[in-house]
């Protein structure tokens, strides 16, 4: 597979004296650009994750992480952010209802309940107010994703919050949350199929605009993709089936072939190039490699920042530099984007 990769790589370069598409050309799946995973996430409070790694410590290495808040990355140049969303209409659970403009929200914004719940923004509404106050300061900048974890999962431990479930309700209301918080940024999935069939609008058409994802399987994507027409948000649904457009696909090694399959077949693909802080530990690259070389159209991390991780320099920037790079494996030939301000 490692072969594979480096011949994938190789071969892409041994073009590079040929002529060069027009940029004008692209599509919004001719590119590949940067993601960050559970982007709203701070460090957990210091006296949980003592108490975390004495009880567990491989789980406490797999949660230590965390990113600069939303508009930061942006600003470095991340283009796909993640967010985990729990259900609590009026704040009764979470009490984080209040929007800092003043709305409410029924979506709180954490990653594990009663342990690693810091956030930087501490609702939906909160966090689609920094995109959008990022967005209209940087006007024409790269079209940007938003993926979704509906998280509802029981703890079973004394003391931890129980989530409601997520049904029709629900997906109502964060659709009505999307539409608001975003309004005609949002890219729906009924404005890229005409009569049935997959199409992505032009980059440059597609600048400025914001595409959300619900990564979801299960009964829950049943339910959203049982009305996909009408939703906010693209569901993940297998290749074939109504509505099927974007993909994750979260290990660029195992599955790198049919990440390649899927984006020469016009879908958009999410994949990780590192999972759970291991590859940042051991200064091992290979799985990004994969991830930039299977033609992955959005590759997530933990390690954007300059210096990367702090024992082993790990890090993951887009390859050749800037915020996006043609798609090695939709374009063929050379190509190679325009100039952009500082932010694209």
């Amino acid at each position: 597979m490692v072969r594979q990769v480096a011949v994938a790589v190789a071969g892409f370069a041994l073009l590079a004296a040929a002529s060069v598409l027009p940029a004008a050309e692209l599509a919004l799946n001719d590119v590949q650009m940067l993601g960050s995973h559970n982007s709203y996430k701070q460090a957990m409070a210091p006296e949980r994750m003592d108490a975390l790694a004495e009880a567990d410590p491989a789980l406490a290495r797999a949660l230590d992480y965390q990113h600069p808040p939303l508009a930061a990355q942006l600003e470095l140049g991340v283009r796909k952010l993640e967010l985990d969303v729990f259900y609590d209409p009026g704040g009764r659970l979470f009490g984080r209802a209040r929007s800092a403009s003043g709305g409410e929200s029924a979506f709180p914004v954490l990653h594990v309940q009663n342990l690693d719940d810091r956030s930087h923004c501490a609702n939906l509404l909160d966090c689609l107010a920094a995109i959008r106050e990022w967005s209209d300061a940087n006007a024409g900048h790269l079209p940007l994703f938003l993926s979704f974890n509906a998280k509802d999962a029981v703890i079973d431990r004394p003391g931890f919050l129980r989530p409601l479930p997520f049904g029709e309700d629900a997906w109502l209301a964060l659709d009505a949350e999307l539409r608001a918080g975003l309004g005609a940024r949002l890219l729906t999935p009924a404005a890229v199929f005409s009569d049935g069939a997959l199409t992505w609008p032009g980059l440059d058409a597609a600048r400025g605009r914001v595409i959300a994802v619900l990564d979801e399987g299960g009964d829950k994507r049943r339910q959203y993709a049982s009305r996909w027409r009408e939703r906010a948000m693209f569901a993940t649904v297998p290749p074939g089936e109504p509505g099927a457009a974007i993909v994750i696909v979260n290990d660029p090694v195992a599955e790198f072939e049919r990440i390649r399959g899927l984006v020469r077949s016009g879908y958009i693909v999410r994949t990780r190039a590192d999972a759970d802080t291991a590859e940042a530990r051991r200064g091992d690259t290979a799985r990004r490699d994969a991830a930039w070389a299977s033609g992955a159209q959005l590759v997530s991390t933990d390690y954007y920042l300059p210096g990367g991780y702090p024992d082993t320099g790990y890090r993951v920037t887009v390859p050749g530099g800037g915020v996006a790079r043609c798609n090695p494996v939709r374009i063929p030939q050379p190509c190679r984007l325009p100039r952009q301000p500082a932010q694209d």
